[in-house]
């Protein structure tokens, strides 16, 4: 995808998310800052009305912050910007009402293509189920069928833009 077509799927995206089941009582909601290609939510924009946590790469966990202003982010892993511990204080992501998810791929059911590493599949594995998980990717990375392992964790919602 050009990157005017990934920053006009974004915003169809972005668009979208109050439409979420929880999303309007949702106080504290766990997302991600978006690599290269990958639709990019805006987290931050949400600041004025949910505390946002992002994620940072701590050996082979992810642990998440409170971020409030896109100053506190730094590059980390990966090349992937994220809080910068000593201006974002640590938060227990299990205290989150909603997940997003980034992934390669997606089916409808929930199934989820990540990039190999396991950080989501080891992270949802450990989030009460009460948690609501949203995948997120573009119309083209829904798939009709995907690889599952055991240790695989899937999400209640894929959230893409319109087809």
């Amino acid at each position: 995808m050009s990157p005017a077509a990934v920053g006009a799927a974004s915003e169809s995206i972005r668009q979208s998310i109050p439409s979420l089941p929880r999303w309007q009582d949702a106080r504290i909601v766990a997302a991600y800052a978006s690599l290269p290609g990958e639709p990019d939510l805006r987290p931050l924009d949400w600041g004025g009305e949910k505390t946002v946590l992002l994620p940072r790469v701590d050996g082979e966990d992810l642990v998440f912050h409170a971020v409030s202003n896109t100053s506190h982010l730094k590059s980390g892993a990966f090349g992937v910007m994220e809080p910068d511990p000593a201006k974002c204080p640590a938060f227990d992501p299990r205290e989150a009402e909603i997940i997003f998810v980034p992934g390669l791929a997606f089916t409808n059911e929930g199934r989820r293509l990540g990039r190999g590493r396991g950080f989501y599949d080891r992270l949802l594995a450990a989030l009460p189920a009460h948690i609501l998980r949203v995948g997120v990717c573009f119309a083209g990375q829904i798939v009709e069928e995907l690889p599952s392992e055991p240790h695989d964790e899937e999400v209640d919602i894929v959230l893409s833009q319109p087809a």
